[in-house]
């Protein structure tokens, strides 16, 4: 007991800025029956980007089906920057428009769920999406399946089907023209249901469900000269089903935290966890303890569990090195293949890490803040001085299907 008691307290702290919560989905794929799926944030499908201010002919479907939008019209321009000024956005100017093929089974769908992130430069008689193509009828067996995002009137529409009785929800929006807005809606025949929802919040519904004509595909932007879109557009799921309650809040949870994080509701979290492990350091093979005098090697493992990719910078984690310990500044693994004195090594294909400019260490006796606070130079091998050393990596931290990690370990003596 004394023994694990000491071993803890060796270990010392880990702390980050972010803490997990609880898990939420690490991409909408883990969600079921996701059909279409084209994303700002990887345009091409691969992890790249076009050039800001680019031209797009084809936004991607990353659902596997191969559903991708290409230009039926106009311009549309990939902005590094056009969501809020920070994340990336596809620019639809008021002629623009994108169309894809029908990604459901058979000509007519009677349960769907469908997510977007938009907003607005001007109001407009616009339908943002539709899943019939370019058809704004009313007829029933052969209608629109679209949104008013929102209509010149300010009010919000969602027509799943036809138009404008039973089928239609509708009410004011919200929120101010040009904010970042989360759209979901949802048609369920099967199940009795119809819910509009906004930024991740009940905003209508009814217990109706319609059986819709999707014959004519998807369709993003202007409709026509008179049924134009002004605005720009995130992200954009089909689901060729109807969600239940806790996976279209899972999935909004998702859209939230990427693109509009102030309305996340309480507790959607990006669940990022951190943990460490220490070793004796035997490069002899001589079954040595943790004792004073010894080398311990400790090892940090960060774990992106689930939510959206974390952008460049967003990580920062401190190990507060216990008092009786001293950091060695050389070869942390001797006669390893290793030859740094912070070795690290990752599954995340997107992160990068250097080590001249995303490790600092610090002398002071406060725990630091920021890679500002962590700009002691340590001397060459072990050094006491050291009390802190910051972990900040560059590039995007994704966890994908499966949990990524980043994995850096370095070597202390027990004094």
């Amino acid at each position: 007991m004394k023994n694990a008691i000491r071993l803890l307290w060796l270990m010392g702290a880990v702390s980050g800025v972010l803490q997990p919560v609880y898990a939420q989905i690490a991409t909408p794929l883990e969600v079921p029956d996701l059909v279409f799926w084209v994303d700002a944030e990887d345009v091409n499908g691969d992890n790249t980007e076009p050039a800001n201010g680019a031209t797009v002919s084809t936004w991607v479907d990353k659902s596997g089906d191969g559903n991708d939008l290409t230009l039926e019209g106009g311009t549309v321009t990939y902005s590094a920057t056009g969501f809020d000024g920070i994340n990336p956005g596809m620019e639809f100017p008021p002629d623009a428009r994108m169309a894809g093929p029908n990604p459901f089974a058979g000509n007519f769908q009677n349960e769907m769920t469908v997510f977007f992130v938009n907003a607005n430069n001007s109001l407009t008689r616009n339908f943002a999406v539709s899943l019939n193509g370019l058809n704004t009828s009313s007829n029933i067996s052969d209608g629109r399946f679209s949104f008013h995002a929102p209509w010149i009137t300010n009010t919000v529409f969602f027509d799943a089907g036809a138009c404008c009785g039973t089928t239609r929800l509708q009410g004011a929006f919200p929120n101010a023209l040009t904010e970042t807005t989360l759209y979901t809606g949802l048609n369920d025949q099967p199940g009795n249901r119809q819910l509009l929802r906004l930024d991740g919040q009940a905003f209508q519904a009814d217990t109706t469900g319609h059986n819709a004509n999707v014959s004519r595909g998807v369709h993003v932007g202007s409709i026509s000269s008179n049924r134009p879109f002004d605005g720009r557009f995130a992200e954009i799921l089909v689901y060729d089903r109807g969600l239940t309650l806790a996976e279209v809040q899972d999935v909004e949870c998702f859209l939230l935290l990427k693109w509009k994080l102030a309305s996340a509701p309480t507790g959607c979290a990006i669940d990022i966890d951190a943990a460490k492990t220490v070793e004796v350091f035997d490069e002899t093979g001589d079954d040595l303890f943790s004792v004073p005098g010894s080398d311990v090697l400790y090892t940090i493992e960060v774990m992106h569990k689930s939510g959206p990719a974390v952008d460049s910078g967003s990580i920062f984690l401190v190990d507060s090195l216990p008092p009786e310990t001293v950091f060695f500044n050389g070869d942390a693994d001797g006669a390893g293949p290793e030859t740094t004195a912070i070795i690290v090594s990752t599954d995340a294909a997107l992160l990068v890490f250097d080590p001249l400019s995303d490790i600092g260490y610090s002398d002071s006796a406060a725990e630091p803040v920021a890679m500002a606070d962590c700009t002691y130079t340590p001397v060459i091998g072990y050094d006491p001085d050291v009390r802190h050393i910051c972990i900040q990596p560059s590039g995007t931290f994704s966890s994908d299907l499966v949990d990524r990690s980043l994995l850096v370990s370095f070597r202390v003596r027990i004094r």
